[in-house]
């Protein structure tokens, strides 16, 4: 693998044509494993290594005895060859490793990724520790391997349309933006996220942070409001807004556990897009003036499905392949919304 020094790679991610990896055959797949089970997307992800041309599956190890027994009684980890952290970060077959612990257990795991010179998927949120994850990427440079955080909407066909909105001039320049992330929770679930700073914030909000920052750069002040719904229950923050302030725009995510509804809208002074249950899109646009591909006026606009973790991974194979950065999504973004992903929920970052 061609070395590239950190003052190279950073200053190549900089300027949108960043190296990190040295370009591999496209005729062979990529050696994959896991490591953990715990997270929500362990499975998600799981399927789409299986599911995509571009991978092979190797192995997966659980470090926690429990968490593995329980992985091995489920049939959607049938199949799958157990083993151990040490082996998978030694194994010269995985060249992609998936990292599906807890999220605030996935750092470590991910420095030794890294430093094992896997290339490494990292499940959001990416733990707490800012100054680690830094040096994750400082080091994933050095070594020349790509790193990428799993967020779940950096796919999705229809933050894509907004962006090429935005980019367009389409909307005018965008005053405000409207985020509602909600996800309801279990007693066990609660229990989880009560270890989390932020609550809610950290657990789901942190995907419409992602898309946020992606269309309108890093927000220059973050505030919020962090409630709890049940504190005779447990101290879990549940009723949660993040304001995020840009130049001119302000945006508000927001976050209960009475329901599942999710929407991302954005306003601009001459036209907006309305993003309803992003997870199975459904775009309104309005246009006061018309901009070549629209006319002026509202409609709706078909997008297509979205699916989860398969376009992702196989963007990851592509950098991977061609000695890239995953599209779109450089070190600095990354750092960006981790930064203010925990700005959000009440750390002082």
């Amino acid at each position: 693998m061609a070395h590239i020094t950190r003052r190279q790679a950073m200053g190549a991610a900089l300027a949108g044509l960043a190296a990190p990896a040295a370009a591999q055959s496209n005729k062979e797949t990529l050696g994959a494993a896991i490591i953990g089970t715990a997270h929500s997307h362990a499975l998600g992800h799981l399927e789409a290594i299986r599911d995509s041309e571009n991978y092979h599956f190797v192995a997966a190890a659980e470090p926690d005895p429990v968490l593995l027994e329980k992985a091995r009684a489920n049939p959607r980890w049938q199949g799958v060859r157990w083993t151990s952290v040490e082996d998978i970060l030694s194994d010269g077959e995985v060249q992609m490793v998936c990292v599906e612990t807890d999220p605030l257990d996935v750092l470590p795991y991910s420095l030794a990724s890294v430093r094992a010179g896997k290339h490494t998927k990292i499940d959001k949120a990416p733990g707490v520790n800012l100054d680690l994850l830094r040096r994750i990427y400082r080091e994933a440079q050095d070594r020349s391997v790509v790193v990428q955080i799993g967020y779940v909407y950096r796919y999705n066909p229809a933050f894509r349309l907004a962006r090429r909105a935005i980019e367009g001039g389409w909307l005018g320049p965008v005053r405000s933006v409207l985020c509602q992330m909600n996800d309801t929770q279990t007693p066990e679930s609660r229990r989880r996220l009560d270890r989390y700073p932020g609550g809610q914030m950290y657990e789901i909000c942190c995907h419409m942070i992602d898309a946020l920052i992606w269309l309108m750069g890093p927000p220059k002040r973050v505030s919020s409001v962090l409630r709890q719904s049940k504190p005779q229950q447990d101290g879990m923050e549940d009723d949660v807004v993040g304001t995020f302030e840009f130049d001119p725009a302000v945006a508000t995510v927001k976050s209960h556990t009475r329901n599942g509804d999710r929407y991302f809208y954005i306003f601009g002074e001459k036209g907006s897009i309305q993003i309803d249950s992003p997870d199975r899109p459904e775009v309104r646009l309005s246009l006061s003036e018309p901009n070549g591909e629209f006319p002026s006026g509202t409609r709706s606009v078909p997008v297509g499905p979205s699916r989860r973790y398969l376009p992702d991974m196989d963007d990851l194979a592509g950098a991977i392949r061609e000695g890239r950065w995953v599209e779109h999504f450089t070190p600095e973004h990354d750092l960006a919304v981790q930064r203010a992903l925990l700005q959000a929920c009440g750390m002082g970052v």
